[in-house]
């Protein structure tokens, strides 16, 4: 499976290159480490959000916008502690 990260240009005026790089590495780590990626469901949010460990306290949560064939189209939601 594949990911491929929406907005890439707002999230780095909004947060700062480093901490687009920071999503970037974590995603491509999270993706190469694991077959199946659980999906959640969150209440009040129409996407279905997968969590991607930043650290050992916290998560990163992307909405999955769109999937075809084997790439997960995501845009970055929210970071949450553990």
């Amino acid at each position: 499976m594949r990911f491929a990260l929406r907005n890439k240009s707002k999230l780095i005026k909004a947060f700062g290159e480093p901490f687009y790089l920071q999503l970037i590495k974590c995603l491509s780590n999270h993706f190469e480490s694991n077959v199946q990626i659980d999906r959640l469901e969150i209440e009040g949010l129409n996407y279905q959000v997968i969590e991607v460990p930043k650290s050992s306290s916290e998560i990163y949560q992307f909405a999955v916008t769109r999937e075809m064939y084997d790439v997960l189209t995501l845009a970055y939601y929210k970071t949450v502690e553990r």
